[in-house]
């Protein structure tokens, strides 16, 4: 009897435990006046959150080279963080933030190219204040450049994330963003985190059950493009009412770097497996009738969603005929 139809992985890179750090930055709070923003107190347990995560069974990062910072007084506390990294020579230096994003141009008289700032709890939404008060992300990057890691991976979950991408200091940093260029963040009144982060943390929490032994940063990226905009969020004014799309940048393999284990390793024949995969399937094919999307997309999507339907049903088969195919493998 053939075994499970589920296709073996591409090699994973693992961060260097003893030697990678991960910079986590929040802004929950926003003093007004000056600041014009309201507060996002999400982003502080989503910080908490993601260090818990990142630091916990299926982490794989030192505790001790976690740094969480949570309404940063000014630009150098964060910076500072950063230049705390410098010379060990680092593996790996994650950079996270989750908060308001604001626009601004740093050129004469507000022309130019738009660049994202990452507000600060004091930190004014307007052209000419953003760059005044906020973060540019552009520091951010000049700072990661420095550290000279052998990667860098920067995480943010903003309004307009994706400006990020036209960073010409962004070189070969591996980067995710929670939206697009025009796009704001969106996040649940009522939740314990914003919707991008949620879904990240509930992807690391949870795992994929007929994914790798490791959840690398592609496959990470191919599961938020899939669960996001098809998770419904009541603050969306988009027809409909989901999740905004993430957006990425990789170069060469950097999209092979792993930050955690995969908790849901080898169930992926087991009666819970076999549901958590439908629901996925179910995601994609409703993601492929979406009208918002290429029609080139939507075909694609439609035929995956085809492919993972039969291969839910060859394994299901399988399991019928020979139940221990069920059983989960056992890792270290």
């Amino acid at each position: 009897m053939k075994g499970s139809s589920m296709k073996v992985p591409w090699p994973t890179r693992l961060v260097d435990r003893e030697n990678s750090w991960a910079v986590l930055v929040g802004t929950s709070e926003q003093h007004s006046p000056p600041s014009n923003l309201p507060p996002i107190p999400q982003a502080a347990t989503s910080v908490e959150d993601f260090a818990q995560v990142l630091t916990g069974p299926v982490g794989l990062f030192a505790k001790e080279r976690v740094f969480t910072v949570t309404n940063p007084r000014s630009t150098e506390e964060v910076l500072g963080v950063l230049d705390r990294i410098a010379g060990h020579k680092p593996d790996v230096v994650l950079f996270y933030y989750v908060g308001h994003g604001m626009q601004g141009s740093l050129a004469d008289a507000g022309s130019g190219r738009k660049e994202l700032f990452l507000a600060l709890p004091g930190s004014i939404d307007e052209q000419a204040e953003a760059v005044r008060t906020g973060l540019p992300v552009s520091s951010v990057f000049s700072r990661l450049r420095y550290l000279r890691a052998k990667q860098s991976v920067v995480v943010l979950d903003c309004c307009w994330a994706a400006r990020a991408l036209d960073e010409p200091g962004a070189g070969d940093v591996h980067i995710l963003c929670a939206t697009d260029k025009n796009t704001p963040a969106l996040y649940e009144l009522t939740g314990r985190h914003t919707g991008f982060t949620g879904s990240l943390l509930d992807l690391f929490e949870k795992g994929i059950p007929d994914g790798p032994q490791y959840l690398d940063l592609q496959t990470v990226f191919h599961h938020l493009s899939v669960v996001l905009p098809t998770t419904r969020c009541t603050a969306s004014e988009e027809s409909n009412g989901c999740l905004p799309r993430p957006r990425q940048q990789t170069t060469d393999q950097r999209g092979n770097l792993a930050l955690v284990r995969n908790q849901a390793f080898g169930t992926g024949l087991s009666a819970e497996g076999l549901s958590t995969r439908a629901e996925f399937a179910r995601r994609v094919a409703a993601l492929g009738e979406d009208p918002l999307i290429d029609t080139g997309d939507q075909r694609m999507l439609l035929a995956h969603a085809a492919e993972l339907f039969a291969a839910i049903a060859v394994d299901t088969a399988a399991l019928h005929n020979a139940p221990d195919l069920g059983r989960p493998i056992l890792t270290e």
